[in-house]
């Protein structure tokens, strides 16, 4: 299915007039608010993206839950918290509807891998699972603040598969909407 997409996208870039043609990058920190085991996340990280045409946006990002998070899972002795690290990295591909204007309408999709550990306050002990497959689509408005910086607010929601229940936590857990800003830096 990715093959088949980039396939879409090279030839939607190869077939347009070379008159209109006008290409671009960006690099963008990224923000998003979101549940974690039924606690709010801070998921912080970045991204990259080449534009083509001024409408598809071809890039990579990567993300880390960088609050402490507690699994609600106790662990004996002193019935401590088990506590949540997660990160996902990966391709995002967009498509800029309004690119022309001072406000834009994204829509985007992220797909990637990432993991999980779960670990003890003091760091005594550890457990990690990778391999997760996280998908993510997304909604933003754009506002073009002026020709290098654009600030986008959105809503996603991730979706994660390939994980099984552990430490009481549950795929649904991992999973959820997000409420995303990002600033993006480059010109285009």
């Amino acid at each position: 299915m990715v093959k088949y997409f980039f396939i879409a996208l090279i030839t939607l870039a190869e077939f347009m007039p070379a008159q209109i043609c006008d290409n671009g990058a960006f690099a963008a920190p990224v923000l998003k608010m979101t549940k974690i085991g039924g606690h709010t996340g801070l998921i912080t990280g970045g991204r990259a993206g080449w534009i083509i045409n001024k409408k598809v946006v071809l890039g990579a990002g990567y993300y880390i839950l960088t609050n402490e998070v507690s699994s609600d899972y106790r662990v004996q002795p002193g019935n401590q918290d088990l506590l949540i690290d997660f990160n996902y990295g990966g391709l995002e591909f967009e498509y800029l509807v309004l690119y022309e204007s001072t406000y834009n309408l994204s829509l985007s999709m992220f797909l990637g891998s990432g993991g999980i550990t779960f670990y003890l306050k003091d760091k005594s002990k550890s457990f990690s699972y990778g391999n997760l497959l996280v998908w993510e689509p997304q909604i933003s408005f754009e506002v073009k603040l002026n020709e290098w910086i654009h600030a986008d607010a959105g809503i996603s929601y991730r979706m994660i598969s390939s994980y099984t229940e552990i430490y009481d936590v549950s795929r649904n857990d991992l999973q959820g909407i997000t409420g995303i800003l990002t600033l993006k830096l480059g010109g285009y």
